[in-house]
């Protein structure tokens, strides 16, 4: 009654039409529906989408001359256009109201994708953290955002497992090779987490996937340091 009520007096737009709209939403159907997809085909293992007739599954030139500690990534979403947007509005202006609205499509993924139509019980959903100073200033933390509200969606345990150790350099600028080595040791496993996490599948959340290399630090280090039997990688985007 109350949310009603807000709504006529306060009616939420659509975060990217700026379309009127009802319930307490923040992005249209439309809108929603128009966001650009990965579909096949795409890498099996970092989920990269490629133009073209590829029949049967695939792993990319670049998958096959590195070496990736996760076991294959996922994402629902393109980098590019409005999705992009949602993006830097969950992560730069501190609107993680719109996780409410994203984490459906990483529910998508958990559907359509034939390898996680089976997970075991013990899957534990651990969103990719950020430095205590970083979460500060934005005022919280989007990947811990969209896997709140992914496991509300899916039903599997939200473990927020790994902290930042130290405070790394921004991605964003760097090369591959300049991000492994900016990320080396960057994460740690919480004392109190580290026994539950032994034979689990872990399925890391985060925003965006562009080169891997945060996946990879994360998974090497819940494999070599926590025993984790498998990660798998899930990201709104794929940049």
């Amino acid at each position: 009654m109350i949310a009603r009520l807000l709504d006529f007096v306060f009616p939420p737009l659509c975060e990217l039409c700026q379309g009127v709209l009802t319930h307490g939403h923040s992005l249209c159907k439309e809108c929603a529906k128009n966001l650009k997809r990965v579909e096949a085909p795409f890498c099996q293992k970092c989920g990269e989408p490629f133009d073209g007739q590829i029949s049967g599954d695939f792993s990319c030139p670049n998958c096959s001359q590195i070496q990736l500690d996760f076991d294959f990534a996922r994402s629902p979403l393109q980098a590019a256009g409005p999705a992009r947007e949602l993006i830097h509005a969950l992560k730069y202006r501190s609107r993680f109201y719109l996780s409410e609205e994203l984490a459906p499509f990483l529910s998508e993924v958990l559907k359509n994708d034939d390898r996680l139509s089976d997970l075991p019980r013990n899957t534990l959903v651990v969103p990719v953290p950020l430095h205590w100073w970083r979460q500060q200033v934005r005022q919280g933390n989007q990947a811990l955002e969209l896997a709140k509200a992914f496991t509300k969606h899916s039903g599997l345990t939200l473990y927020p497992a790994l902290k930042r150790a130290r405070r790394t350099e921004t991605q964003t600028r760097l090369t591959r090779k300049e991000r492994l080595s900016n990320l080396r040791d960057a994460f740690e496993i919480r004392s109190k987490m580290r026994e539950n996490l032994a034979a689990s599948t872990v399925i890391l959340i985060d925003d965006v996937f562009t080169t891997g290399s945060t996946a990879h630090e994360c998974a090497r280090l819940l494999k070599s340091k926590a025993q984790v039997d498998r990660v798998i990688v899930l990201t709104l985007l794929r940049g």
